[in-house]
């Protein structure tokens, strides 16, 4: 089944208007996951995104039920970056942190946290409303390739 994953991801995409600005797609899953890795895979390369906002949980070391360690936040978005590069280059512009596990004030450390880790805009949208990591992609977007096309197009 797994055969078709980036191919119907890909349709759905193609699906959207093209005078469209933005599609977002969500996509739960891991490059770390040893079950769902190649289900992650297939969205990320069918869906073929300008941009990406990183998604981490703060209650979360390791893949659960599978005790395998996720790597540093900078890691994972390198490596992301990296596996796009030959398909269609993509970087993340934000992150997006679950912090549901954690206090108020625990919960704006972990955000500072991944901030910092990373040097990108950084929040909890349940806990503190999506913003800022709206903004952060707003900016994004006026540099990727497809932004910066119909830009020289539009004259």
């Amino acid at each position: 089944i797994s055969d078709f994953i980036t191919g119907a991801a890909e349709q759905l995409v193609l699906g959207v208007s093209p005078d469209a600005d933005v599609a977002l797609v969500e996509g739960q899953g891991s490059l770390w996951h040893p079950a769902y890795a190649p289900v992650t895979l297939g969205l990320l390369f069918g869906c073929a995104p300008d941009l990406l906002v990183m998604c981490i949980d703060t209650a979360r070391t390791e893949v659960e039920g599978y005790g395998v360690a996720l790597p540093p936040l900078a890691e994972m978005i390198r490596a992301h970056e990296a596996l796009l590069a030959p398909i269609k280059p993509a970087w993340v512009a934000a992150v997006a942190v679950n912090t549901s596990s954690l206090p108020d004030d625990r919960a704006r450390a972990a955000i500072a946290n991944a901030h910092a880790g990373c040097g990108l805009p950084a929040d909890d949208v349940v806990r503190f409303g999506g913003a800022r990591l709206w903004r952060a992609l707003r900016e994004a977007a006026r540099e990727t390739p497809k932004r910066l096309t119909r830009a020289a197009a539009a004259g």
